[in-house]
C-alpha cells in the first residue's frame, strides 16, 4: 500500500464518491458468496456453538455457586453457612429448592451475557426453552453422577426454579444487550 498525502486521499475519496459502482461486476461470485457466508454466520451464529458456550460458562459459575448455595448436599467447598441455609429458614425445603434453581441456572447465563456477543444473546433468546431445559437437565444429571441424594419430587421444584430463572436471566441479558 502506497502513502498518500492528504490531498491524494482526498482525491481518491472524490473519485470513489463519484463512481457508479461499475467495479462491483468485477467482483467474482465466489468471493461474494464467501463474504455473505462469513457475514451471515457472525450475525446468525449457530445455536449449538452457543449453547457449548454457554454450557461451558455453566459448568465453572455452577461449580463455584456451590459456595454460596448448597444444593442437594453438595458442598465441595467445605463451606459453613449457605443461602440454602438461609431459603431453608425463610420459606422450607420447596422454597429453598426453587430459589436455588433460580440462582443456579440465572447465575451462569448472567455471566455468560458478559460475554457472548448480542447475535449470540440473540441465538440463545430465540432458542431460550431448549437452552433452559438442557442446562436444568444436565445440571440434575451432574448432580446425580456426582453423587448428590436427589427426590424426584424435590427435583421438579429445583427444575422450575431453574426453567423461571433461566428464562428471566434470558430476558435481562438480552434487553441490557439491545440497549
Amino acid at each position: 500500500m502506497k502513502n498518500l498525502n492528504e490531498n491524494e486521499w482526498l482525491q481518491d475519496y472524490e473519485e470513489f464518491i463519484k463512481s457508479d459502482g461499475a467495479d462491483a461486476e468485477k467482483i467474482p461470485q465466489d468471493l461474494k458468496n464467501k463474504v455473505y457466508s462469513n457475514i451471515q454466520k457472525l450475525i446468525n451464529p449457530n445455536a449449538l456453538i452457543v449453547f457449548l458456550k454457554i454450557l461451558g460458562i455453566h459448568l465453572a459459575v455452577g461449580f463455584f455457586s456451590l459456595s454460596v448455595c448448597h444444593q442437594f448436599g453438595m458442598n465441595p467447598f467445605n463451606t459453613e453457612k449457605s443461602l440454602a441455609d438461609l431459603m431453608m429458614t425463610v420459606g422450607g425445603h420447596y422454597f429453598c429448592m426453587f430459589g436455588c434453581g433460580v440462582l443456579f441456572v440465572s447465575m451462569s447465563l448472567f455471566a455468560a451475557g458478559y460475554f457472548l456477543t448480542i447475535e449470540e444473546v440473540n441465538a440463545l433468546k430465540r432458542t431460550e426453552f431448549l437452552q433452559t431445559l438442557s442446562l436444568g437437565i444436565i445440571s440434575l444429571g451432574l448432580f446425580t453422577a456426582f453423587g448428590a441424594e436427589i427426590a424426584v419430587s424435590i427435583a421438579v421444584i429445583w427444575f422450575l426454579g431453574g426453567f423461571v430463572g433461566g428464562f428471566a436471566a434470558t430476558h435481562v441479558v438480552w434487553r441490557l444487550k439491545r440497549a
